[in-house]
């Protein structure tokens, strides 16, 4: 690095910082471009240039000045560690900022290699960058059990919309695997090219991939898939995880491996699920799932049986029953999973807002009716 060319900076800080700068970017020194924006920062407040200072160090009037210069500072550094292809070292310093724009950009321009894989997958998946693509490339790579146990274990850390996208993953994925041994089954069977069939078809027309308790697929990873996809609404994805299911409830007994309630029967009570939300067995999967969710024991269970009901009402077009439902048997303590919609969700859907203002009174929900007042306004001047 060109010392004498920041010294010509002479007593002008800065043209001194603007030097230096340009020299740290050209020697690739990003780590210590972050310091040297840092100590610009607070040379700019009139702070001590002798040490960093932390944010409960300074003056009020400081350091709301001093964070956004950390947070640009955190962006500057951060978009050119990913342009020079450092990413986990970009995300060390765009985690901060919340930004994950510039990495996923990244990640979608990579074919990832034996050598950083592993390290892609961790970046992506597991710090939450990009956990759609980071698990499809932990599928790819390690199999379907490891993704299995991977996103069993992300069930808390990733949001609904990531939880959706990597099942949606794992049902193209397992679909795809149930299909094509069929297809190979068929073929052993017949000695001819097997026909470009769905799932449910090759089962419907070719019995003989049933005999003798033939199962195509390890039960388990059935099972895990099944339970997943139930986050789904995509129809061409629900359609998959049905026929999955199906496929599931025609295995032999010992291969059906029961779940919790409301799934004790794993692939019934989801094939109901899967079919209602595709708008079939309404009817059929609303008396179901209402007599689990008034049936099974919330505080030996919990509250499942009681989340799946008003998820299929939501998804059935019928928010107002859910808000019922929610009135009867939610919590008025406590709240329910991320998955679940909210009394105010439920609201917004089916306008009974005299109804859901009784709700918040009987439960003594200042918040959630505040809430609902808000939601009614801002509707009204959209």
């Amino acid at each position: 690095m060109d010392f004498d060319e920041v010294a010509r900076g002479g007593g002008d800080p800065a043209s001194v910082f603007d030097r230096a700068a340009r020299a740290l970017v050209a020697a690739g020194e990003f780590h210590r471009l972050f310091d040297l924006r840092l100590l610009e920062r607070q040379h700019e407040l009139g702070l001590p240039a002798g040490r960093r200072h932390a944010f409960d160090e300074v003056d009020e009037s400081q350091r709301e000045p001093l964070e956004q210069g950390y947070l640009a500072a955190c962006r500057e550094a951060g978009a050119l560690l990913v342009e020079a292809g450092r990413l986990r070292e970009a995300w060390v310093y765009l985690r901060p900022t919340g930004d994950k724009t510039l990495l996923r950009e990244k990640l979608s321009r990579i074919s990832p290699g034996e050598d950083d894989l592993d390290e892609l997958i961790e970046l992506a998946l597991f710090e939450g960058v990009d956990p759609e693509r980071g698990f499809a490339w932990l599928v790819g790579c390690n199999g379907t059990c490891n993704a299995i146990t991977a996103l069993d274990g992300l069930q808390t850390q990733l949001s609904p919309a990531d939880m959706r996208a990597c099942a949606a993953v794992l049902v193209r994925h397992v679909y795809g695997e149930l299909r094509g041994n069929l297809r190979g089954h068929l073929n052993r069977l017949t000695g001819a090219p097997p026909p470009d069939l769905s799932v449910r078809e090759l089962l419907d027309q070719f019995p003989q991939l049933r005999a003798g308790g033939d199962y195509h697929l390890d039960p388990s990873h059935l099972a895990s898939t099944v339970r997943n996809a139930r986050v789904l609404t995509e129809p061409t994805l629900v359609q998959k995880a049905l026929e999955m299911a199906e496929y599931g409830a025609q295995l032999p007994e010992d291969l059906q491996y029961p779940g919790e309630p409301p799934f004790v029967e794993l692939y019934a009570a989801h094939r109901l699920l899967f079919a209602a939300t595709l708008g079939r067995e309404v009817d059929e999967a609303r008396e179901f799932f209402a007599t689990q969710a008034r049936a099974v024991d919330p505080a030996q269970h919990g509250q499942v049986a009681l989340e799946t009901y008003l998820v299929l009402l939501a998804r059935t077009g019928d928010a107002a029953a859910a808000l019922e439902a929610y009135a009867e048997l939610a919590p008025a303590e406590g709240e329910l999973s991320r998955y679940a919609p909210t009394l105010l969700e439920l609201a917004m859907q089916c306008g009974a807002w005299e109804r859901f203002d009784a709700i918040c009174r009987e439960r003594g929900d200042l918040v959630g009716y505040a809430g609902g007042l808000i939601a009614r306004g801002a509707k009204r001047t959209d």
